[in-house]
């Protein structure tokens, strides 16, 4: 079983974007901020890391940093509602494989998850 790491600070985004990956059967652990993403990362070595760009103590970008010493080749998506393009180069520049707009569908989260082998095309249709 594949595992996602749902790193937010808003309790409700990481509700449904917990949800979304929980129907296409992957394990989900979530974090609030990112030292707690840290810790838990070294603890169940995500397959894929969904992380919110602003949060407290540490960004998304701080965090992602971090997660890429631990693991070079974690798959980590930014999911945020920060579209401006110095903000989405640095996200790039810092190792994320993928930028994700709030507001998102199911089938965005479902498509990113095709693109990197973590769903079948069989279960983005279910």
């Amino acid at each position: 079983m594949k595992t996602a790491l749902v790193v937010d600070d808003s309790p409700y985004n990481r509700a449904v974007l917990s949800s979304i990956l929980r129907k296409k059967n992957l394990k989900v652990e979530i974090a609030e901020d990112g030292e707690k993403a840290i810790e838990l990362f070294k603890k169940s070595n995500p397959d894929v890391v969904f992380l919110d760009y602003v949060m407290p103590k540490m960004n998304g970008v701080e965090t992602l940093r971090e997660l890429r010493k631990l693991k070079p080749s974690v798959i980590a998506v930014m999911v945020t509602s920060i579209s401006a393009s110095e903000d989405v180069e640095e996200a790039r520049t810092a190792g994320a494989n993928g930028y994700v707009l709030k507001p998102y569908s199911a089938e965005k989260i479902y498509s990113i998850l095709l693109k990197f082998n973590l769903i079948e095309e069989a279960e983005r249709a279910s």
